[in-house]
């Protein structure tokens, strides 16, 4: 009886140490994965600089820095020696994105970007909308009477249509009253 109470025993004891050599590496793979996913999914998040009105190279290393990626919309614009102009992103700046994500942005020359609109004969309205996606707005607006323009229609402007301007973003306009 004894011999089968020590069988008994020993065959306990193999048991439990089973179940906590098992115990101890369900606890310690558990570890393991957990940092893994710390690691590998648990990604920074990061605040969206803006890059409007950036060179793209310049607009691609701020992006960089911040720990995302850029996309441009229009790939299939690019002429060799241009310089292009970042003129609108998504998302927005100032979003919270997962680090290594992508912004796109929106392209075009430089040159063409910043040229002034011509806005003979358009609306206030008109000139404003226009002004706008070229990145000015409208600055002193005067009055007076024109020979052949309907009232509310610009006569002229200064700077003039297709110069191009960097440090004051508005342009001035002179607004017909009516026909004299």
């Amino acid at each position: 009886m004894s011999n089968n109470e020590d069988r008994l025993t020993s065959l306990l004891i193999r048991i439990l140490l089973i179940i906590m050599f098992s115990l101890g590496a369900v606890l310690l793979g558990g570890y393991a994965a957990f940092l893994a996913y710390q690691t590998i999914f648990a990604v920074p998040i990061v605040q969206v600089p803006s890059v409007i009105d950036m060179e793209l190279e310049s607009a691609r290393q701020t992006l960089y820095k911040t720990g995302l990626k850029i996309s441009t919309i229009d790939d299939g614009v690019f002429q060799k020696g241009e310089r292009y102009i970042v003129i609108a992103q998504k998302p927005p700046a100032g979003t919270r994105l997962k680090k290594n994500r992508t912004v796109e942005v929106e392209i075009r020359m430089a040159n063409m970007y910043r040229q002034i609109p011509d806005l003979f004969g358009k609306t206030v309205a008109e000139a404003e909308i226009l002004l706008s996606e070229h990145g000015y707005q409208i600055g002193d607006i005067a009055y007076t009477l024109h020979q052949k323009l309907p009232e509310g229609r610009i006569i002229a402007q200064t700077p003039p249509a297709g110069e191009s301007q960097t440090s004051d973003s508005k342009v001035n306009i002179l607004v017909s009253k009516g026909l004299y």
